[in-house]
C-alpha cells in the first residue's frame, strides 16, 4: 500500500489557535496537540489540494503539507492568507517541479524558529530527474518535515485519523 498524507501545521503553541481556525473555515476535521511550536490538524473533504477557505480564515503561518508516494509531493506555506511559499514536485512518467514561490528564505526562517541551522535545505528542492529521486534513502518530503520541526505527517490524512482515532493521543475532534 503506498503512502498518501495530507495534513496542515499552524505554527503555534496554542492548539486552541488551530480549533479556531477550524471553526472559522466551517471545516470538519482533527486536531492534534502542538509540538515544536507547531499545531498539526486534518480536514474532511480533503481532495490533495489546499482548501481556501482554511487559508482565507488562516491569521498565522500554516503549512500544508502532501506526500503522495507513487505520485509526488507538495509544500505551501502561508503567512496569514497570502501564499508565500510554493513547491510541488510530481512524478509519473516524468519528474515535473511546479515552484512559483521557491523562496527558501520562508523555508530557513522557519528553520531558524526551530533553533536549527539553515543548511541543507536546497538539496531538498534540487531533485533533477525521476532516477535522483529514488535513489534516495528520505523522501525529500520527509526530510523538509523534519527540517521545519513537523513531527505529525507521515501516514497522516483525514481519513487515517477518521478511521481509527484511538490510534492518535490527544487528538480533538472539531
Amino acid at each position: 500500500m503506498s503512502e498518501f498524507s495530507q495534513s496542515y501545521h499552524l505554527r503555534t503553541s496554542d492548539k486552541e489557535e488551530a480549533i479556531s481556525l477550524l471553526n472559522r473555515s466551517g471545516k470538519h476535521g482533527y486536531v492534534f496537540e502542538s509540538t515544536n511550536g507547531w499545531v498539526t490538524f486534518v480536514i474532511a473533504d480533503g481532495n490533495f489540494s489546499v482548501d481556501e477557505e482554511v487559508t482565507e480564515q488562516n491569521t498565522g503561518t500554516l503549512v500544508h503539507y502532501v506526500y503522495a508516494e507513487d505520485h509526488g509531493w507538495e509544500l505551501l506555506v502561508y503567512n496569514k492568507n497570502k501564499l508565500v511559499f510554493d513547491y510541488n514536485c510530481a512524478w509519473e512518467d516524468n519528474l515535473v517541479i511546479k515552484a512559483s514561490k521557491l523562496d527558501l528564505i520562508v523555508i530557513q526562517n522557519l528553520k531558524t524558529e526551530q533553533g536549527k541551522p539553515v543548511d541543507n535545505i536546497e538539496s531538498i528542492f534540487d531533485v533533477e530527474d525521476i532516477e535522483e529521486l529514488f535513489a534516495l534513502e528520505t523522501p525529500p518530503a520527509y526530510l523538509i518535515a523534519d527540517h521545519l520541526g513537523i513531527v505529525h505527517y507521515d501516514w497522516l490524512s483525514y481519513d487515517s485519523v477518521h478511521d481509527d482515532p484511538s490510534f492518535f493521543q490527544g487528538i480533538t475532534e472539531i
